[in-house]
């Protein structure tokens, strides 16, 4: 009988001379998931380089393992999975891989940076003793050299990510999401985890909260920023996160919508304790002290990393009709958003109109180009000169009509205000269509059919280059934005409380409706009662000599007065 395809193909394969096998290692497992993450890399090239040796701890991102190999370090690679050891030591043949448990590892000499960015949760095996979160984080600290570094994230127990998630059955159907236990031992908090890597002997440098999921952070606040709510930074960090949230959580079932929570924890400066994880930067004392660089905030996106003193504005591509462009500008100013909410909330129609007035003349009456033209209202602040953008992602290739930006920001408002549920002045509008038209009319502008349709184009325009919809998702999401109303729930986070609460606004649409049929049928019901008791009133004086008398004179004046 024929050797199998793929037993020929184990034969032939060399012999790998960089695996190394010891114990406890995993059979038919893996916990590669498939995602880079360039923040996480730009944060570990900051303290490699050539000649020092890297320990990177459990599953990792492929490309910053690669990136360390390729800035010269001596790498070894930690995996409990044989499997993924076995990929990994023949797409890295430059590398050390070892395979199975963290705690059957031979780390003696220790390394000059030790690298747990995928978090202690994956170090234990199952096929072995499970070390407790104490020890495995003392294990981590004392793999670490004197004047060495340790690049640690932990999952934050009370994370947002964790406080929205439905998704049942997720542990028993992805090898990834094993854990041997719930994590209700070691550190529940970033000062518990700073003490304890303090107690086991290192040096806390940096201690970051990261968003929205400690496996692929987009955003790290620390410093002096995280917490502290008269910072400047804080309108913009509304911005960042938010869109981190809506990139991450675009499309998954939740049981709320993230970004509310993150936003009220971020107004009250509690942004660490709904954080997806904390990342640690910490060394052990030796007889140097490197100099090092360390960050209050630290973003990924489509642009790259960067941080809001250091980010240069410039273009980094072209998507379709749009041009990639980053634009920072944290300044402590009000988002328009916010103030649009609130006077709608307080049915303010004056204060209002005063607002859309502003940011209308804002836009001026030719084509707008650059940032400004795709801006949403969150991303503008109100200054005492006017709005200004704060952050932007994109720009036209080509300048747009002043009336089709100016209509698309007010229908993104608009379908804002509906699909999230908010109060406004305007309750019984229809659609967003029409509600939009309410807006721009308090502009001085009007709304015609045309004009909606190329602004909701333009949206997916925007949304198709931010998401890489294809055709067939770019048609279904023109459709959806077309057919917003009262009771249409959130369209890219589609969390269980929203569409509890539009099935509650159709419901009482419905009711509403059903309300109103029958008061026009009681309505119905009384005039033609009253107009039956008139004809049978007519009907008793036709019949009687007085009633045909009257009858006669009424013609006979008809007659006279012709």
């Amino acid at each position: 009988m024929p050797d199998r395809p793929d037993m020929a193909a184990a034969v032939a394969a060399p012999p790998l001379t960089n695996l190394i096998r010891s114990g406890g290692e995993m059979f038919n497992w893996t916990d590669t998931d498939g995602r880079d993450n360039q923040l996480l890399t730009r944060l570990v090239l900051e303290h490699a380089g050539p000649g020092r040796t890297v320990l990177v701890a459990g599953p990792h991102p492929d490309g910053l393992v690669a990136a360390l190999a390729g800035a010269g370090a001596e790498v070894t690679w930690l995996l409990r999975s044989l499997i993924d050891a076995e990929t990994a030591a023949r797409a890295h043949p430059g590398i050390t891989v070892l395979s199975g448990a963290f705690g059957k590892a031979d780390l003696t000499g220790g390394y000059d940076l030790v690298v747990a960015a995928g978090g202690i949760q994956r170090l234990n095996s199952a096929e072995g003793d499970q070390l407790a979160a104490g020890e495995l984080l003392d294990r981590l600290a004392a793999a670490v050299r004197p004047d060495g570094a340790l690049i640690l994230m932990h999952d934050n127990q009370l994370g947002a990510h964790h406080t929205v998630r439905l998704d049942p059955g997720a542990r028993h159907r992805d090898d990834a999401a094993w854990h041997p236990s719930e994590t209700t031992e070691g550190p529940a908090a970033r000062s518990q985890l700073t003490a304890h890597l303090t107690g086991a002997g290192l040096v806390v440098d940096a201690a970051y909260a990261a968003f929205p999921e400690p496996g692929d952070p987009a955003v790290l606040i620390g410093g002096v920023t995280l917490g502290d709510v008269t910072s400047p930074l804080r309108p913009w960090l509304r911005t960042v996160l938010a869109q981190a949230y809506t990139v991450a959580f675009r499309g998954r079932p939740v049981l709320s919508d993230p970004r509310r929570l993150v936003n009220r924890a971020l107004r009250a400066g509690a942004e660490e304790t709904v954080a997806g994880g904390w990342l640690v930067v910490a060394h052990a004392p030796g007889d140097t002290e490197p100099a090092r660089e360390w960050h209050d905030v630290l973003v990924s996106d489509v642009h790259g990393v960067y941080t809001p003193d250091a980010a240069e504005p410039g273009v980094t591509g072209r998507v379709d009709s749009l041009v990639r462009e980053r634009i920072v500008n944290p300044v402590a100013a009000d988002r328009l958003e916010d103030r649009l909410l609130e006077l709608c909330a307080a049915a303010d129609v004056r204060r209002l109109r005063q607002e859309i007035a502003q940011y209308e003349s804002w836009l001026g009456a030719g084509p707008v180009s650059g940032p400004r033209a795709l801006a949403d209202l969150s991303d503008l602040g109100i200054t005492a000169d006017g709005p200004v953008v704060m952050s932007a992602r994109w720009s036209p290739a080509e300048p747009v009509p002043a009336q089709i930006v100016l209509v698309r920001a007010l229908w993104q408002f608009a379908v804002r205000l509906i699909t999230w549920g908010r109060p406004h002045p305007w309750p019984n509008t229809a659609s967003a269509a029409d509600l939009a038209a309410i807006l721009a009319g308090m502009a001085g502008r009007s709304l015609a059919d045309d004009e909606l349709r190329a602004a909701i184009d333009l949206q997916v325009v925007i949304d198709s280059a931010e998401f890489g919809l294809g055709p067939a998702e770019r048609q279904a999401h023109r459709l959806a934005l077309l057919a917003v109303q009262p009771g249409t729930a959130p369209l890219d986070v589609a969390g269980y409380h929203e569409l509890t609460e539009a099935l509650w606004r159709q419901r009482y649409q419905a009711s509403h409706l059903l309300a109103m049929m029958e008061w026009n049928e009681q309505i119905i019901r009384s005039r033609d009662s009253a107009l039956s008791k008139m004809d049978w009133e007519l009907q008793l004086l036709r019949r009687t000599w007085g009633g045909r008398s009257l009858m006669l004179a009424k013609r006979a004046y008809k007659k006279v007065k012709k």
